[in-house]
């Protein structure tokens, strides 16, 4: 009767573990965000693609953050693309030097993935 007892508290104990556990943002996932960062040329004022521009992405947070959990740089026509994402509360930046060394920045997206869309296009316009 006693390891009856404790089966059942063992199992009971399990089950509220496994049901505390929430997947947090952030990687191992499938989902994808992809774009092209884009920045008012001061010269021509025409919008273009920024080579090599940083892109700046915090999970778990709809707002500015201090610190970023992933960085990386946009290709030579301005793309990027930051895979292996779950659902969840991203919050995205980015900026870009010209070369005459003029700074280019935003003040960043708030984004939510669920879970209907696989990939996610977010061009991001910097000023």
């Amino acid at each position: 009767m006693k390891a009856g007892k404790t089966i059942v508290l063992l199992a009971a104990s399990l089950l509220l573990l496994a049901g505390g556990c929430k997947k947090e943002p952030g990687v191992l996932g499938k989902k994808v965000i992809s774009g092209t960062v884009y920045f008012k040329n001061g010269a021509t004022g025409a919008n273009e693609a920024a080579p090599s521009a940083a892109v700046k992405i915090a999970y778990g947070t709809k707002g500015p953050v201090s610190g970023f959990d992933q960085t990386l740089l946009t290709g030579p026509d301005g793309t990027y693309s930051i895979e292996g994402l779950t659902k969840g509360d991203y919050f995205i930046t980015a900026e870009y030097y010209d070369s005459h060394g003029f700074k280019y920045t935003t003040g960043g997206y708030s984004i939510t993935i669920n879970n209907k869309k696989q990939e996610l296009k977010v061009d991001i316009n910097l000023e």
